[in-house]
């Protein structure tokens, strides 16, 4: 990865006589979106998303959020590579703070690197009950490098929720950190955006499934009451994030598939359907993107998006369309908690339900909205520009 943005953008600086506090961000992580993914495996695509083809959302937004076109590099890249990709690394993060990652190697990396690092969306993983997860210490040295990189006694950390924050604290790592919730909520550049879902909301037609786990077993009532849903209006879509083996199912390669993780993903899904019925099903229906306006433009579509995650809901938000993101952890609860975004606890829909319950379940207030998504973008822009970094024009705009 070349340097040659920062360097020409520092020397333009120099010649125009502009301020000092300007840098040049770049982002630390993935590709905002995958132009080549038609001509790629499955697999190769589904790394090169991190897993998960959420991450883009949040990827996307930051890079917008920050003018756009931003350099990008990866994670893997060496230290002198990225001490030289530009001025400051902002690292697009999601529930990285958890039992469930060990970040020592990255922590050692980041230790070593020269230049300023900013957070952006670092949440904690833990249980639904709020309890402190045992955080490995790889993963708080991690944190504590990031830290250690802020510009003076700056905050540099945006946290998801006051849990995230909560947890950080409790390993003593919370001191630059700020709530936030998730840059995805700042993408449309409207103010209203509240009082624009509002108008949409009608009884549902056509929904979207933003399909989950095959192996969340606690879910599965729930997750085939919704593809029934699909079923029954015979119109809608099942868009897959993640694991590899929805993105492939949601691919149309259910006939590619490893016959037993085909089963699975039916047996979660659609477990009345025949394997010949799934996979027809699954090709009607099933949708997967690696382009975010794409995503997003493809919700206008629909009535209603719903599901488990959190990031599939929160485009259908960005697009003006209700959604309801079904909770089942601590990440998407304070998410939804810190962003207004509407929710039902999966335990209280443990049966599953009908097309008729959507609306009942869908608890939204556009003012209060609206007001919580500008005071988040305030604490936002004061953030980057604790960062010595600018904000695009329109999030300027929403914050004021």
């Amino acid at each position: 990865m070349t340097n040659a943005p920062g360097a020409i953008f520092r020397i333009w600086r120099l010649v125009l006589g502009r301020e000092v506090n300007l840098v040049t961000p770049f982002i630390l992580g993935l590709k905002t979106t995958i132009r080549e993914s038609p001509f790629l495996s499955t697999e190769v695509v589904h790394e090169r998303v991190g897993h998960n083809t959420g991450n883009l959302a949040f990827h996307y937004a930051i890079d917008a959020q920050l003018g756009g076109d931003l350099t990008c590099v990866d994670w893997s890249a060496s230290v002198e590579q990225i001490d030289r990709s530009g001025d400051v690394a902002v690292v697009p993060c999601a529930n990285q703070v958890g039992a469930h990652a060990d970040y020592a190697g990255l922590g050692e990396k980041f230790a070593r690197l020269k230049l300023p690092i900013v957070a952006i969306g670092l949440g904690a993983q833990g249980g639904i009950d709020g309890s402190i997860p045992k955080v490995p210490e790889g993963t708080v040295n991690w944190v504590k490098s990031i830290e250690n990189s802020a510009p003076d006694s700056k905050h540099n950390i945006a946290v998801r929720g006051a849990y995230s924050l909560k947890v950080l604290k409790e390993y003593g790592i919370g001191d630059k950190a700020v709530v936030l919730g998730c840059p995805t909520l700042f993408m449309n550049p409207q103010k209203e955006l509240g009082k624009m879902i509002a108008e949409r909301v009608c009884e549902p037609e056509n929904i979207v499934v933003a399909s989950g786990h095959q192996r969340w077993a606690h879910l599965r009532h729930i997750e085939s009451s919704l593809t029934k849903i699909i079923s029954e209006s015979n119109s809608g879509s099942y868009v897959g994030q993640s694991p590899l083996e929805m993105i492939q199912l949601t691919r149309g390669e259910g006939s590619l598939m490893d016959e037993e993780d085909f089963l699975a993903c039916r047996d979660y899904a659609q477990p009345n359907m025949s394997p010949s019925d799934f996979l027809n099903w699954s090709r009607k229906f099933g949708n997967v993107f690696f382009d975010i306006p794409a995503w997003i433009e493809h919700y206008r579509h629909f009535d209603f998006v719903v599901g488990t995650r959190i990031h599939g809901v929160m485009l259908a938000l960005q697009a003006g369309v209700p959604g309801l993101c079904i909770v089942h952890d601590s990440r998407t609860l304070e998410l939804c908690q810190t962003m207004l975004v509407p929710y039902v606890m999966a335990k209280d829909i443990s049966k599953g339900v009908a097309k008729d319950d959507l609306l009942k379940l869908f608890k939204f207030d556009a003012v209060a909205f609206d007001e919580n998504r500008q005071r988040l973008a305030k604490i936002y822009v004061d953030f980057l520009a604790e960062n010595k970094l600018k904000p695009a024009s329109y999030l300027q705009a929403l914050a004021s």
